[in-house]
């Protein structure tokens, strides 16, 4: 039965994906969101609907997970633009940040918009990858919108990810800010 409801998930999924595809948005890791929404909400039986009504700017898109027809929380899936190896700053709406690197991600959030967890699942730069350690991401837990997340005070800094780490943390503040207006 467990099986049933994991492939009517990923069909699901793949509704959602094809009715929301654009290219301009990273496309959804399905296995990881239906293994993850399982561990927060011990349930593979949930849908998610766009949510048009908070738009953020950038490289994503927030979702709303819910099962059993009760809204079980928030996913946002979302692109980080980075910067090619030598370092860099780059605004993450600017139209010449496509030349960068990249990686997507996921942000999961309870029903308040307090993060539950991060994933970083697509990361095509070639320097940085210390941002997807599990220990890393997990500072992002319990984070809101409310307060200013500033990197090296709240978010430790990480050896050999200075450039990813400093992206990604704005990214997760400007994204949790807008939710939370």
């Amino acid at each position: 039965m467990k099986n049933l409801f994991l492939i009517f998930a990923l069909l699901l999924f793949q509704v959602v994906q094809t009715s929301v595809s654009d290219e301009s948005w990273p496309l959804l890791p399905e296995k990881k969101i239906v293994k993850t929404v399982n561990k927060l909400w011990k349930t593979t039986d949930f849908r998610m609907d766009v949510l048009d009504s908070v738009a953020c700017g950038g490289n994503g898109r927030w979702y709303r997970i819910i099962s059993a027809g009760e809204k079980l929380g928030l996913l946002y899936n979302g692109r980080v633009n980075s910067c090619r190896a030598g370092g860099c700053a780059i605004d993450q709406d600017d139209e010449m940040a496509l030349s960068f690197e990249f990686f997507d991600y996921l942000l999961f959030t309870d029903t308040t918009g307090k993060v539950l967890r991060v994933n970083i699942y697509n990361y095509q730069a070639t320097h940085g990858q210390e941002v997807m350690s599990r220990g890393w991401l997990n500072q992002f837990k319990g984070l809101t919108g409310e307060k200013r997340i500033e990197f090296e005070r709240e978010i430790e800094a990480i050896s050999g990810a200075t450039v990813s780490a400093n992206a990604f943390t704005d990214d997760i503040q400007r994204v949790l800010k807008c939710l939370s207006h």
